[in-house]
This record gives structure tokens, sequence and C-alpha cells, in this order.
């Protein structure tokens, strides 16, 4: 029997969420969002997606696998200080955050500038790691 995945961005967006950044995936229009963000996205928000590739996975030796799938953190704002500034509180909120049902949350590096998306927003990303056991 294989490992069981779990929704890594579902649960990183509930996170952020619960973290009162003022983000929201209720909200109208929403402001958080897992994998792509639509056109029509305020200015401030912020996208939750799983990276692809191989998640890491180590036999322990008990039929289950060790597994710590990354995660993108992407936070848009209209300015640069604004956007830097909420993947700042993003980052602060997810790294080594406690998430049920996860071993860790580990947020890697800094936020890194990626420049202007194409609606002259700029945008902050970074990685999240988090583990368990499936």
């Amino acid at each position: 029997m294989g490992a069981a995945l779990k929704d890594v961005e579902l649960h990183v967006a509930r996170v952020l969420e619960d973290a009162g950044l003022g983000v929201s995936q209720t909200a109208t229009p929403p402001s958080l969002y897992m994998g792509p963000w639509p056109v029509s996205a305020p200015p401030l928000m912020v996208a939750v997606r799983e990276v692809s590739g191989d998640a890491p996975e180590d036999y322990m030796g008990t039929g289950r696998s060790y597994l710590q799938p990354d995660v993108q953190v992407v936070a848009r704002g209209r300015t640069y200080a604004d956007a830097q500034a909420l993947a700042r509180r993003c980052w602060s909120a997810l790294h080594l955050a406690s998430v049920p049902g996860y071993s860790s949350c580990r947020a890697q590096g800094a936020p890194a500038y990626m420049g202007p998306d194409g609606n002259d927003k700029h945008r902050f990303a970074f990685t999240v790691t988090l583990a368990y056991a499936g």
C-alpha cells in the first residue's frame, strides 16, 4: 500500500488564513488562493502552490514513508514594500508552525523578489517544506 498524500496547499492556506494576515479564501474577492490566481485577484494577495517534482521519501522500516513536500508561497502587492511586508508576515506565520497532521513545517530562506507580474504588481516568493509519515 502506498503513502497517502496530503493536500499540503490546503493546509498551508489554512495556516495563513488563521494567522490574521488579512488574506482570506472566503473574502469577496478572495485574497488567498491555492494554485494559480485569477487576473481579477486583488493587488494584495497570496497564492500557495505545491512545487512539482519528487517529494523526498525515506522508508522508516514500518511500511510507511516519510514525505517532505514543498509548497511555494507567492505574496503580491501594489508596491515593492507592500509585497515584501506581506511575504515576511507569511514567512513568519509558517516558519516552525504547528500544522495538525505534520511533524514539521519549515520556511526555507527569506522571501525572494520575483519582479513585477503582467499587471505591474510586485511579487515575493519562498518555499515551505512540510513533513509527515504517510
